[in-house]
């Protein structure tokens, strides 16, 4: 059996015996309103029996008929109150663990892929293949842990206890209607064979799909200036016209299942009817009985109904389950989630000491034997030509490459040995392409902190973006689409700067995050950092050098030969 197997069926069931009592009382819920559904289609039966003289189940009758009308009454009128109770009982109790699955699915996701390693981010847990488990997977997983398990109670019980009232009445009655039904899970599981396959291939689609809209997104204005957007828009249509086809394909092997469960039902209901009639014109079967059995026969049909839709909705949430499993049991990377030391401020913040670098497919050192130290409040600007580097260096000084030959020291310490959720708060990374929240400026910048309007205001003037967001009719309050869609390349790169200056960092890194930015705009900008980061430590990657006057010193790359410019 295969990690991703035992995983996804490790979490079912450590989550349903972490709420077994929720779980018993969800179940003893469905099991009433089973037996009410049978005992009050029984009790019509029993009112038609009463008006006909035909004598009627001992707790039922009364000292004359006045009292046996009564007792009927109450006996309908309480299977029916106490059906309304127990649906409200499995939908508070049951039901409900189905969204509550949801919200521990989408947690376990983000408590696992926030430790994983880049490499795995860029390749094989990728935006799209997140975005489609987040969503998608979550969605049908979900299901498993509440309605799922109310179908399958359901289809049991009632299928049983209908079946029993039907065989107390007449049991050749009972096994006439079960006949028709004989061959109906032989075709059930072939169809659900056929759209597991199908359902597996169209998450496939929508992955791929959401990945093709995340590089198209984040490619926008690269489209523009290299007027590739017809291209772009070839490849998203294909990927969609695919997923579309695959999403076809699984939709229309799942409606096969409504002609398959209703022809049963019609055959089912026309033999029993026959069949009854008959024996009611040979007085074998009387009328109170006749119609209870019509009714049974029909109450029958609801769990056979639910058959193929329990059986499909298992088997999709559990193949969703088993790739979610794939992300909880992957390797995450222990430098981001061990409990280490805590950060202690010194006046030597970094101390770089023979750093080398390259990637494993490559040859050449990006970074080769590199020496330096920077101390408090020092401003460092790295500059070079395209492809020197500059981004690697920024990745390598900040600790999210870790993978390298020498020693880069944070107050003394390799970035490994700290606490990886207090360094994160005191040290930010802006880079050249900025990511932004499907939420509102407010959330942007703010994210998980508590901060007030004069605060966020505060940030914004900062960046230079104030003036523009005072210019939306919302303000800090206004939405902003996927990535930032409706934002500018450079107000886009000012958000991301002011979200990070709202963390206050002693150790701030700037990788070109200004680069669509115009000139006058920028000036404004290094001013404000100039002025108001006095003793934040600055490393500031830029193209331009006039945006590095303002650095103590500047580090010029050029194809892993790194030296300082006096």
């Amino acid at each position: 059996m295969s990690g991703q197997v035992l995983a996804a069926r490790r979490f079912y069931l450590n989550y349903i015996v972490g709420r077994w009592w929720i779980y018993l009382i969800g179940i003893f819920s469905v099991l009433i309103t089973n037996a009410m559904q049978v005992y009050s289609t029984r009790l019509v039966g029993w009112v038609i029996d009463f008006f006909n003289s035909v004598e009627l189940p001992a707790h039922l009758v009364g000292s004359d008929r006045r009292q046996t009308f009564i007792n009927l009454f109450i006996f309908l009128l309480g299977s029916r109150l106490l059906l309304m109770i127990s649906r409200w009982a499995w939908r508070a109790s049951l039901g409900r663990q189905s969204h509550f699955a949801g919200g521990e699915l989408k947690t376990k996701i983000w408590d696992h892929v926030r430790f994983f390693p880049r490499k795995d981010l860029d390749r094989k847990f990728t935006k799209g293949i997140l975005m489609n488990a987040n969503t998608s997977d979550v969605q049908s997983a979900r299901m498993l842990f509440g309605f799922t398990i109310v179908m399958i109670t359901d289809v049991i019980f009632l299928g049983l206890f209908t079946f029993i009232s039907m065989a107390l009445i007449h049991l050749k009655m009972a096994l006439v209607s079960l006949s028709v039904l004989i061959l109906v899970p032989i075709f059930i599981r072939y169809l659900s064979e056929r759209e597991i396959k199908s359902y597996e291939d169209s998450q496939n689609a929508l992955g791929e799909l959401n990945d093709l809209s995340s590089q198209a997104v984040t490619t926008a204005r690269l489209q523009r200036m290299t007027q590739t957007g017809d291209f772009w828009f070839k490849r998203l249509m294909t990927g969609a016209l695919s997923y579309r086809d695959a999403r076809l394909k699984a939709v229309n092997i799942s409606l096969l299942f409504v002609p398959l469960m209703g022809s049963a039902s019609i055959f089912g209901l026309i033999a029993i009817f026959a069949y009854g009639l008959h024996l009611y014109f040979l007085n074998q079967l009387g009328l109170g009985d006749f119609l209870a059995m019509q009714g049974l026969a029909i109450l029958l049909q609801d769990p056979l109904f639910e058959l193929g839709f329990v059986i499909s909705d298992w088997r999709k949430g559990r193949t969703s389950l088993q790739r979610l499993a794939e992300i909880f049991i992957h390797d995450r990377q222990k430098e981001l989630y061990h409990q280490g030391a805590a950060v202690e401020q010194r006046e030597t913040v970094l101390d770089i000491q023979d750093l080398s670098f390259k990637y494993s497919e490559s040859e050449r050192f990006l970074v080769h034997d590199l020496n330096f130290t920077l101390k408090q409040g020092e401003r460092l600007g790295i500059t070079g030509p395209i492809g020197s580097g500059k981004s690697t260096l920024i990745n390598l000084l900040s600790g999210l490459e870790l993978d390298y030959s020498g020693k880069i020291s944070l107050y003394g310490r390799e970035y490994h040995e700290y606490q990886h959720n207090q360094l994160r708060r005191l040290v930010s990374v802006v880079h050249q392409k900025p990511f932004l929240f499907a939420d509102t400026i407010r959330k942007n910048i703010s994210v998980d902190r508590d901060m007030t309007e004069e605060q966020i205001w505060h940030v914004l003037k900062l960046a230079s973006l104030d003036q523009d967001v005072k210019g939306f009719a919302q303000g800090i309050d206004t939405p902003l689409g996927e990535w930032g869609i409706n934002l500018s390349g450079g107000q886009k790169q000012r958000m991301t700067l002011a979200r990070a200056l709202a963390l206050k960092p002693i150790v701030l890194f700037l990788d070109d995050c200004l680069s669509a930015v115009d000139t006058v705009t920028e000036e404004k900008i290094m001013q404000n950092l100039h002025s108001e980061l006095k003793g934040t430590t600055l490393v500031w990657v830029a193209h331009r050098k006039s945006t590095l006057k303002y650095c103590d010193r500047l580090l010029e790359m050029n194809h892993g030969i790194a030296k300082f410019l006096e």
